[in-house]
């Protein structure tokens, strides 16, 4: 199960997305035949790598941008950038790590090879502007967020990582770490989205660097 704070419960199924190779009329290569390999997850062992469906696309990017549909932002300068839900331009695998302390739910780890027409800076301009903001998208939601130390390149590509909190009223918080690299207009992330207690990230963890540049290695070629 994906959780999060304000937004209700998505099971992922297996599925593979298939789409044409155009979208919006404009011709293009598709990158659905993009993945990144099972084996740079650091998940449990025996747990699968799942391929969102494109039914769930919407859901599952919505969480991971931080900008699910229909959520309204105060102050509105401080939207994060949607990613593409269209199956042709996002491909997204996730799988869940071991369970946490005290019983909490697993650490689901993900990565999203997209499109986008935006700046990888425009990012990290938003995180230093906006350490904390609302979102509205059926529970109110406040949201804190701080970039993390990462190197300026990953794999050739620009990089940068931060960290973002959700926490909403009778839920308990949701921490999510952001990588990203891009090369033109392809993005890549590698997130590490965790329930509970909030935790305390001033450094990209190893685990997810290493995930990054398996994403980078398939993604950006």
């Amino acid at each position: 199960m994906w959780r999060a704070a304000g937004v209700g419960v998505v099971v992922l199924a297996t599925g593979v997305a298939t789409a044409a190779c155009a979208v919006d009329g404009e011709p293009r290569d598709s990158l659905v035949h993009r993945s990144v390999a099972a084996a740079a997850f650091p998940v449990a062992p025996g747990t699968e790598v799942l391929r969102v469906p494109p039914a769930q696309l919407s859901a599952i990017v919505g969480d991971v941008s931080g900008m699910p549909v229909g959520a309204h932002i105060d102050p509105s300068d401080c939207a994060p950038q949607a990613i593409s839900a269209q199956p042709a331009d996002t491909v997204v695998e996730t799988g869940f790590g071991p369970s946490g302390p005290g019983g909490d739910p697993p650490a689901a780890y993900t990565t999203v090879i997209t499109r986008t027409g935006k700046r990888l800076s425009d990012v990290t301009a938003t995180v230093s502007r906006c350490p904390a903001y609302q979102r509205s998208s059926g529970l109110p939601v406040t949201v804190v967020q701080h970039s993390v130390e990462l190197a300026p390149q990953v794999g050739g590509a620009d990089a940068v990582g931060y960290v973002r909190t959700e926490t909403a009223e009778g839920a308990p918080p949701v921490t999510t770490t952001l990588l990203l690299a891009q090369r033109g207009n392809v993005r890549v992330y590698a997130t590490r989205r965790a329930v509970g207690p909030p935790e305390s990230v001033q450094q990209a963890d190893p685990a997810l660097v290493r995930l990054l540049q398996a994403a980078v290695e398939a993604g950006l070629r």
